[in-house]
């Protein structure tokens, strides 16, 4: 009997295939959401993140849930939160699904509303209900315990500061909807495999739900069947936009674990109408914020497995895919909740953080070779201080090595764009650089050109003049290895595909020529450096002409 056969009669059950219509998962192990704060300031992929989703997806699991995607600024959560609001993301996300989609993995996109948790002037929730003492209750004072001081006032002032939400008119609940609308539309667009509504941890479907932080007196309030409108239209706007051959799934709440919220009885109920919706699958959860500094509910989230119980209740009452996570640290323990048929498919997140061969090691027959999360609340302690999330249990090469991309990812080298399209003006674009620049060592400079027929008829010409524009950078001092040439197909229009690639490659500097058109033809027609100008938001644009 080969080595392999031996370990899938040991865990038959975890590593037995399993489909997601249309979707293929290789195993029954998936990637639960966990945020890590990997994105860069302006909501646009990292190349941490790429790093990030690319180690896990190479660790065998088969299917990756990447964390808290916003879908309209005023629902973000964290100024390193990915964000799907707008085309201009779609470049790095696109990026991210190929990454992980390259090593097998199926790719997930989870979009969210953070609702009354969100950080921003206006909160938007269902009512204006003020947040419980959470942010200084006994869930925050341990993660306080390990920062400096300057790093606690800060976190205390925030929640001192947190004002009051303001309560969605009808208009806010269409606009928000029609937001997480077109954010899954992009994540099919970018090339996801799936999308995922996140619908836990007391966010913005959750506040509907719950009677507690829900006081409508419309028909988006009261009631359960009106307490679960917001959710369902939502969904059913995502499944329109999103069309009938790609899956829709769904962050479950299960229960509040507080005495007045959203009870597990609700949730069998809520659970069915997702069900008739046709949602692809619940991925179940318990708890929000304003229960986790429970006394009772932070001792049993030590506990292993400690939400399976209500994954197997709402599996009871649907006939779709349920996930299940919550302290599953071990493949034994895994393949006992699927052996009894207590969930579907298993979520891991902090066990991949701590380990990413988690699902590799134990079809290998390694299991004892896994880092376990040593629940220490490290990764936890670092986001609730806005800072990227590292892992006590790393070795020592993997924490300097991500602490180096975190450091990049803070302080990035500064990288300019030279946008040229072979005429005089544009190339000598990369001379002013040269000029304005000379001698730093701490910048990258890609000189890019954008194929026009015209210049693929001219491809020779049009490579001279891209070296000549790179002899000027090289003669102002700027290292030869700091400079690279790339040429890309045009797609979408010239204008268009630059601001792609700046928004993919994170460049903060472009430089573009005006190629000699007078002021009328610019009035009349418009160009290439002016639409750069009115479009590239968070970059600075320098017109050479």
């Amino acid at each position: 009997m080969a080595p392999s056969d031996m370990i899938v009669q040991k865990f038959p059950h975890l590593f037995e295939p399993f489909v997601i219509p249309p979707v293929h998962l290789k195993n029954r192990i998936t990637m639960a959401p966990l945020f890590t704060a990997y994105g860069h300031g302006d909501g646009t992929v990292s190349q941490l993140t790429l790093e990030h989703y690319k180690e896990v997806a190479t660790g065998g699991v088969a299917m990756i849930v990447v964390a808290n995607t916003v879908v309209d600024p005023s629902g973000t959560l964290s100024k390193h939160s990915l964000r799907a609001d707008d085309d201009r993301f779609l470049p790095g996300l696109t990026r991210l699904a190929k990454t992980i989609k390259g090593q097998g993995s199926a790719a997930v996109l989870q979009i969210n509303h953070g609702g009354r948790f969100a950080r921003g002037k206006t909160l938007y929730a269902p009512s204006s209900v003020p947040i419980r003492d959470i942010d200084i209750g006994g869930f925050y004072k341990s993660a306080l315990k390990s920062l400096d001081i300057q790093e606690q006032w800060a976190i205390l002032s925030k929640a001192i500061q947190h004002p009051l939400p303001k309560e969605m008119s009808v208009a806010d609940i269409e606009r928000i909807i029609t937001a997480y609308a077109k954010a899954a539309a992009r994540a099919r667009k970018a090339g996801f495999d799936m999308v995922e509504i996140h619908g836990g941890t007391g966010y913005l479907p959750v506040q509907f739900l719950s009677c507690r932080t829900n006081k409508r007196k419309d028909r988006y309030g009261g009631v359960l069947e009106n307490r679960m409108r917001f959710p369902i239209e939502l969904t059913q706007a995502i499944k329109d936009a999103v069309g009938s051959d790609f899956p829709v799934g769904y962050r479950f709440l299960a229960d509040e674990w507080l005495p007045d919220g959203f009870s597990l009885d609700e949730a069998k109920v809520f659970a069915q109408r997702l069900s008739v919706l046709g949602v692809a699958y619940l991925s179940v959860t318990g708890g929000t914020y304003e229960s986790f500094s429970l006394p009772e509910v932070a001792k049993k989230s030590h506990e292993p497995g400690y939400m399976v119980y209500l994954a197997r209740q709402i599996k009871e009452v649907v006939g779709l895919p349920v996930i299940t996570a919550g302290r599953i640290v071990t493949p034994d323990l895994a393949e006992e909740i699927l052996r009894e048929r207590k969930a579907d498919l298993i979520g891991l997140a902090r066990p991949l953080f701590a380990d990413p061969r988690w699902p590799q090691k134990a079809r290998t027959g390694q299991e004892d070779a896994i880092v376990h999360c040593e629940d220490c609340g490290t990764c936890f302690q670092l986001i609730v201080a806005d800072r990227p999330a590292l892992c006590s249990q790393w070795d020592k090469a993997k924490l300097v090595k991500r602490k180096a991309m975190i450091k990049e990812k803070q302080n990035p080298t500064k990288k300019i764009l030279v946008a040229t399209d072979g005429s005089e003006n544009a190339t000598m674009g990369a001379a002013y650089v040269g000029d304005m620049l000379a001698n730093r060592k701490d910048i990258t400079v890609t000189i890019l050109h954008i194929q026009t027929e015209e210049s693929t008829k001219n491809e020779a010409g049009m490579r001279e003049m891209m070296n000549i524009a790179r002899s000027f950078l090289v003669k102002a001092g700027i290292p030869e290895e700091a400079i690279t040439i790339e040429v890309r197909k045009r797609k979408g229009g010239i204008a268009r595909d630059i601001l792609d690639e700046m928004a993919a490659g994170g460049y903060g500097t472009i430089v573009v020529g005006r190629r000699g058109i007078s002021k009328a033809e610019q009035f009349l027609f418009g160009s290439v450096s002016n639409k750069i100008v009115q479009n590239a938001k968070d970059s600075t644009v320098w017109v050479v002409g």
